[in-house]
């Protein structure tokens, strides 16, 4: 109730205002062009007898002169007359009565439905993320990669527009078309970190998450050029994790977490790699061996370098995708032994203890125990403690 009260003073007040200029009895009086006219006449006549005192213009001049002055000073002081009749009584000018009606009944009424429609008091707060420029909908982004395609078409040697598209298509999931566009934009524009390592993520991915040979060198080309970028040595170290030289990713991920900002989101997979690569227990998720890790943080996945500000829970998702289609493959193709070392070891390394017994206990049944890839499977299982029942030694 206050509220309103404040609200109809306020009203009142600038709706006063406006019909203040309308409400003043004595309104500021403006010289007209009639008015102006007599002045500068009768100004002329008082030099005339100057001048005829002085002797300068001798009489009969005078008179003559004299006479045309007054019949012009005359003519203007009748339009001055008329004008003043003219402007006389405002107040009963329909003209004016009908704007001051409309002020006083349309501020009010425009107040009250403007409040109404923005500034209701039991409307929820509007976030600040909302505020922001919306983010363009999935249908918006086809049609500006279609827009940038057909203009690569057209420019084919623009390399801009192939460093603007690569990260793009990694991003949707279009790793082919990304190792085009980076290679095309590393061709046009020159080597970089970035672009070297997004090279290699979309190898990665197209790999279903093996770096291979090529992916490797793309990440140490990307060191060459910038040794702080923590997307290539992510990358390398997975990569030295998934061929098992335990001792040499333990190193490259002991330096990674120590190159790493206390926040960075890759740090959980980080710390799990090097308990495995260590033959420690995983850590619990969460936790922190070598540096603090934000809470419930995934770790980063194939989209670091080409996609900084990706969500956290994202960069998980798409690294748990290339594990995914790592396992898929192997449902396809189950004779593959470095494929299900692979599988079981990325397992592992991201925690998921569940999903790397099952998986080691699929390739124990999948190869006969006496031949030669039953043995190995039963080996790698021994080195990273897990037992026939694909549950680890210390469970």
């Amino acid at each position: 109730m206050i509220f309103w009260f404040i609200a109809a003073v306020m009203t009142a007040a600038v709706t006063l205002l406006a019909l203040w200029p309308l409400l003043r009895s004595r309104p500021v009086h403006l010289a007209s062009r009639a008015e102006h006219d007599v002045e500068v006449y009768a100004a002329q006549l008082r030099e005339l007898d100057a001048d005829v005192a002085r002797g300068a213009m001798a009489p009969a001049e005078a008179e003559t002169a004299r006479a045309e002055i007054g019949r012009r000073l005359l003519r203007a002081a009748d339009r001055g007359k008329a004008q003043g009749e003219a402007g006389a009584a405002p107040w009963k000018r329909p003209m004016m009565l009908a704007t001051m009606a409309a002020v006083a009944i349309l501020v009010p009424l425009v107040s009250v439905a403007l409040y109404a429609e923005f500034g209701g008091g039991g409307r929820p707060d509007l976030p600040l993320a909302e505020r922001r420029a919306p983010a363009s909908a999935p249908g918006d982004i086809q049609t500006l990669i279609a827009g940038a395609e057909e203009r690569l078409r057209a420019e084919p040697e623009d390399g801009r527009g192939w460093d603007v598209l690569a990260p793009i298509y990694l991003r949707i999931g279009r790793t082919e078309d990304a190792a085009t566009a980076f290679r095309n934009a590393i061709r046009l524009n020159g080597a970089s970190a970035a672009r070297e390592s997004g090279l290699g993520e979309a190898l990665t991915q197209i790999a279903g998450g093996d770096v291979t040979d090529e992916a490797a060198a793309a990440f140490e080309r990307a060191l060459a050029q910038n040794p702080d970028h923590l997307p290539a040595r992510f990358f390398l170290a997975l990569n030295l994790s998934q061929e098992g030289r335990r001792d040499e990713a333990a190193t490259a991920w002991t330096r990674l977490v120590e190159m790493s900002p206390p926040d960075a989101p890759w740090l959980e997979i980080a710390n799990a790699a090097i308990a495995d690569a260590r033959g420690d227990a995983a850590p619990a998720a969460g936790t922190a061996p070598l540096a603090q890790t934000a809470p419930a943080q995934g770790p980063d996945g194939a989209d670091i370098a080409a996609a900084a500000e990706m969500a956290a829970d994202d960069r998980r998702a798409m690294i748990e995708g290339m594990v995914s289609q790592l396992a898929s493959r192997l449902e396809s193709n189950p004779d593959d032994v470095e494929g299900w070392k692979r599988l079981i070891r990325s397992y592992t390394v991201l925690g998921d203890a569940d999903a790397a017994g099952a998986a080691y206990r699929t390739a124990t049944q999948t190869f006969a125990p006496e031949s030669a890839a039953g043995r190995e499977i039963a080996a790698f299982g021994d080195e990273l403690g897990l037992t026939a029942e694909g549950k680890t030694q210390t469970q």
